[in-house]
Parts: structure tokens; sequence; C-alpha cells
């Protein structure tokens, strides 16, 4: 599975937590600000059974290229732009809402 910023909407990376998980997890957090905010958009698992980034590196080109990072959750805006990890996710949301 690759990483697109071809996107008509918001699509959010997430690992195989997402909402189910923790609620102090990255990925929990950003799905539930989009979520509060009102936001439609997509949402993927991309990263399963790799939670907070723990033995990703090189595993995750697709990440790297467009963020510079390998770890989620990543928020890919239409027009290509990405707002990378749960904090910033969350903040974009709020400003949407």
């Amino acid at each position: 599975m690759a990483i697109t910023t071809d996107v008509t909407k918001p699509t959010l990376y997430v690992c195989h937590v997402d909402e189910k998980g923790e609620k102090v997890h990255p990925c929990a957090k950003a799905h539930a600000a989009l979520h509060k905010a009102g936001v439609d958009h997509e949402k993927i698992i991309y990263g399963k059974g790799q939670p907070f980034g723990i033995g990703v590196k090189g595993k995750r080109p697709d990440v790297k290229a467009i963020t510079g990072q390998e770890k989620l959750p990543v928020l890919v805006l239409p027009g290509g732009d990405t707002v990378v990890g749960g904090g910033k996710i969350v903040k974009w949301a709020e400003a949407q809402a």
C-alpha cells in the first residue's frame, strides 16, 4: 500500500490502533479530533502491528518521501499538503470546526 497525495478530501493514515485504541495514542487522538470537528475524511489503516512507529525505520519509504519521517498518523490534504503527528492534526481539526 502506498500513501498518495492525490486526494479529493482529507485522508488520515493511521496504524491499527486508530479510534479503537487508547485515547492517548496519536492515531486515536487524530481520528477523534477529525470526527469531533465534523471533518469529512477518509481513513486508511496503513501501519498494522507497529504502534507508535516502533521498528519502522526504513519500512515506510512512501511516508518518508512525502513527510520527511516514517511515523503515523499523517493527514494528507487535497492539494498534497500534509499534517504530521497526532497533536498537529488535532490543532488542524480544531481550526476547521
